[in-house]
């Protein structure tokens, strides 16, 4: 029985698809031995068509929105804006699909389940590698949801974290910096190196052109989000900061994140790592001396 749930929906590119059972036999246990987190039992992996890929993010986001209205105090005009919101979500989805390879969503259950759409590995030029860095990305994201209980992934799909106490805590550059770690400590244990995120050389015309056409969409102040990302790359600072931690105190003491939010960095924290060690680990030294002896 393989060790993962894997579920085929989709006929396209069984060069692809046939990569996919083999690899995650490969990347599942070493996803866990290098994060220690539970991953649950036999994780689900759908491979599917790029239009289910967007229509289950835009179910989960749209179950993120109607979460956050009934539990939230908002007024209706704000209500309003976020519904306009998701609707450019999902148009920014469409026009960026083939760049996104991979992605966990949270299932209604509370289960998380990982979408891997194999046009998009094709579209990109990717092949063992990139399907192995996916894998074990999105396995760490599966691995924080149980870890955290769920609280991790809801953080991070929260309209409003100033009203969920959430406005300085840093949730997407842990969660995103975290999975990148993990797919380098995996890429480098399976293939010998770490598969960087980037150009292959192999791009088809079809990428190259919704990527030209995605780019001038957020560069057009008449179509670029009214929400627009943190400054920064935040899959770079979160590794930066969830490498030095680890790198300082081990993987066991940065995995107390999970266990409360208010653990989480704050944005200034990002910047000063010696701070977030003082606030939550202010005896580090000792820490660190009973790791390196145990």
């Amino acid at each position: 029985m393989s060790t993962c749930d894997i579920r085929y929906e989709t006929e396209l590119h069984p060069e692809i698809v046939g990569l996919i059972e083999p690899l995650s036999e490969k990347v599942l246990p070493l996803v866990a031995e290098v994060t220690r987190l539970p991953l649950g039992d036999r994780p689900v992996i759908r491979v599917v068509g790029h239009e289910q890929l967007i229509a289950n993010v835009m179910e989960a986001r749209r179950r993120a929105f109607v979460r956050d209205e009934r539990q939230l105090d908002m007024p209706v005009e704000e209500v309003s804006a976020l519904r306009a919101r998701l609707e450019t979500e999902e148009e920014q989805l469409r026009l960026s699909w083939m760049g996104g390879p991979a992605a966990t969503v949270t299932r209604v259950s509370g289960r998380p389940e990982i979408f891997i759409v194999p046009e998009a590995i094709h579209h990109i030029g990717g092949g063992e590698a990139l399907i192995a860095k996916g894998l074990a990305h999105e396995l760490a994201h599966v691995g924080q949801h149980w870890a955290s209980g769920g609280e991790a992934l809801l953080a991070y799909s929260t309209s409003r974290p100033d009203l969920r106490d959430l406005a300085d805590v840093a949730v997407g550059p842990v969660l995103h910096g975290h999975s990148e770690w993990t797919d380098h400590q995996v890429t480098t244990r399976l293939l010998g190196h770490i598969v960087e995120a980037g150009p292959t050389g192999r791009e088809t015309p079809e990428f190259l052109a919704q990527m030209q056409q995605y780019y001038e969409r957020m560069q057009d102040p008449a179509t670029a989000p009214a929400h627009p990302a943190p400054s920064g790359n935040p899959y770079q600072v979160g590794l930066l900061w969830v490498s030095g931690i680890i790198n300082r105190l081990g993987v066991e003491a940065f995995n107390e994140v999970w266990s409360d939010l208010r653990l989480f960095p704050t944005s200034r924290e990002l910047k000063d790592p010696d701070g977030w060690v003082r606030r939550v680990y202010p005896d580090a030294r000792t820490l660190h001396q009973e790791q390196e002896g145990a």
